[in-house]
């Protein structure tokens, strides 16, 4: 009976209430059931206590990640030992995080500190005082940027101090590398290792700080705020607004001597068989002077839209959305790399035909094993040029703007151009960190340098990327550039949605028989001018020999011969 008993007994996991429908029985094994009844209870109680304390666990991560300092100090899983002296200053600390190498290997920059302040505070014709208490404003606030446990060792007028002086430095760094204004006691080295210590995610200053001191300049904040860009788009990013090398000319070239390939074998011998070589619209000076026509009007009209419509580098002219600001320089330098493109136009007639003609003989020709399909890339630079995938620059350098187009006879890659410096590692490494850091979805850099890498296995694939303006290399042999990348994309992660899409393009792409009969026949027969007059000579010879053999078997009959005549 006391087992039935037990058995009946309920404890409801939500309520923790304890039923039983034996409660009216007597009391026969009443002290058994309770103990029963005891260690049930206790059994609910840890079990709920468990489960509240995983979800528990899971609000507090989502807490801490919403609520983490703004100015984040650099992951640990990043700092392995080949990398970790990227994240570290190399001639000037700002901020609190490496406040203690002033007084060892940065104390020289301190000196060049003070100078640059005096310079700024001449600038902005405004008294000291009055700069030194439009920081103090934000100084509070600024504190909550930074991780607390580095900002216990100030007191509010050291911390006060730091920011005004840190923030004085770098605008009028920044203000004098983006203007013709010379920075005394600073070698050109010095100043390139100042650019690339502003770009590091722990020496970073809290931007309302330079806002308020930017509202106190002669031009006022949107100044500088232009300042501030131009400096990251011209001297960080390397881009200008000069015009693309036009490449019309090669193709133009082959399309004058194809014209003219195809008159002296087809029309020219064809007329002269039938007795009109006397003729000067069939001699072959006509058919040179009108491919001659053609190939200059061609030429004219693609070097005239090449200079007057706009078919320019765009500049990473970036304008922060209204209501908000940046966080930090960083933050401002990573919106610039991943701002939207411009809404792209719908496809032309011409386009959508195009589309529809390579369909429609990519279904004439038997298609190769389907491959591996997915988020990864399985083919090198060099290698998608042999199958028909040739390389361009996108109008932009946002790296959002990548884009899979593909033709009748070949497919092109446009891709952000990039400029490969001695500061680039460290850049990439930084904006890198700023990404895992932040916690930020999409992880736009991170997956670029991942799908740069997978088209980068030796220095064979970075001239092909270099020759076709993808790369710009100012780092030295292009081995150094594909180690860059390989070592950095190596060991990181990609969002497996970031050209998602395009990869998948690519991998169809590399199936189509058409498209790689026709990059073998360009490869074979149009890679060299020697190679195409060759071409030329053999095709020339083979219709030449043809249109022999046709009126040897069946030769023209005119209307002066004798046959015609007795007739």
């Amino acid at each position: 009976m006391a087992e039935m008993q037990l058995n009946e007994i309920r404890v409801d996991p939500l309520t923790n209430r304890q039923e039983d429908p034996l409660s009216n029985r007597p009391e026969r094994g009443s002290k058994m059931a309770m103990s029963e009844i005891q260690g049930t209870s206790s059994q609910t109680n840890e079990h709920c206590l468990c489960l509240s304390g995983i979800m528990r666990g899971f609000e507090e991560a989502k807490t801490n990640q919403q609520s983490g300092p703004m100015i984040p100090k650099v992951p640990d899983n990043l700092r392995d030992d080949e990398n970790k002296k990227y994240y570290k200053p190399s001639v000037v600390s700002i901020g609190p995080y490496h406040y203690k190498d002033r007084q060892n290997k940065l104390h020289e920059a301190e000196k060049l500190k003070v100078q640059m302040a005096r310079e700024f505070v001449l600038y902005s014709k405004k008294d000291i005082e009055i700069l030194y208490s439009e920081v103090a404003k934000v100084a509070e606030n600024a504190k909550r940027f930074y991780e607390g446990s580095s900002i216990r060792c100030f007191d509010d007028e050291q911390f006060t101090r730091m920011m005004f002086l840190d923030g004085c430095f770098i605008l009028q760094f920044i203000r004098c590398v983006s203007t013709t204004d010379n920075i005394k006691n600073m070698s050109d080295q010095q100043i390139f290792l100042v650019k690339q210590d502003l770009l590091l995610l722990e020496n970073q200053l809290p931007f309302p700080v330079l806002k308020s001191l930017m509202s106190l300049t002669p031009n006022g904040k949107d100044h500088g705020m232009k300042i501030i860009n131009d400096f990251l788009s011209l001297q960080i990013l390397q881009q200008s607004n000069h015009q693309r090398r036009p490449v019309v000319l090669p193709w133009l070239v082959k399309g004058y001597l194809l014209l003219l390939l195809i008159y002296t074998t087809v029309a020219y011998p064809f007329h002269v068989l039938q007795g009109s070589e006397d003729s000067l619209f069939f001699s072959p000076l006509f058919g040179i002077l009108v491919a001659g026509v053609i190939f200059v009007c061609q030429m004219v009209a693609s070097l005239m839209r090449s200079l007057l419509c706009g078919n320019k580098w765009q500049a990473a002219k970036y304008h922060w959305p209204p209501h908000q600001e940046p966080v930090h320089i960083l933050e401002l330098l990573h919106s610039m790399f991943i701002r939207s493109p411009k809404e792209k136009h719908k496809l032309s007639l011409r386009s959508c035909c195009i589309h529809y003609l390579s369909e429609c003989l990519g279904n004439l020709f038997p298609k190769s094993k389907p491959g591996k399909r997915g988020h990864n890339l399985y083919y090198s630079a060099k290698d998608l040029q042999k199958v028909g995938i040739y390389f361009k620059p996108s109008k932009t350098n946002t790296l959002m703007d990548v884009e899979f187009v593909s033709s009748i006879f070949y497919a092109t890659l446009k891709l952000p151009s990039i400029t490969i410096e001695k500061a680039t590692r460290s850049m990439l490494l930084n904006l890198v960190a700023y990404e895992t850091a932040a916690f930020l979805d999409d992880l736009w850099v991170t997956s670029y340098i991942c799908f740069i890498d997978s088209l980068i296995n030796d220095a064979e694939d970075v001239k092909v990327l270099r020759s076709n303006g993808i790369l710009i290399n100012y780092l030295g042999p292009d081995q150094k550039v594909a180690d860059l990348f390989n070592q950095i994309g190596d060991s990181r992660e990609p969002n497996t949605n970031v050209y998602n899409d395009v990869k998948g393009e690519i991998n169809l792409s590399c199936d189509s028989i058409w498209k790689k009969w026709i990059a073998e026949c360009l490869q074979t027969y149009f890679s060299s001018p020697w190679a195409f007059i060759a071409f030329v000579a053999a095709a020339a010879g083979l219709v030449l020999t043809a249109t022999q053999t046709y009126y040897t078997v069946y030769p023209y009959k005119s209307s002066d011969s004798p046959m015609s005549v007795g007739t």
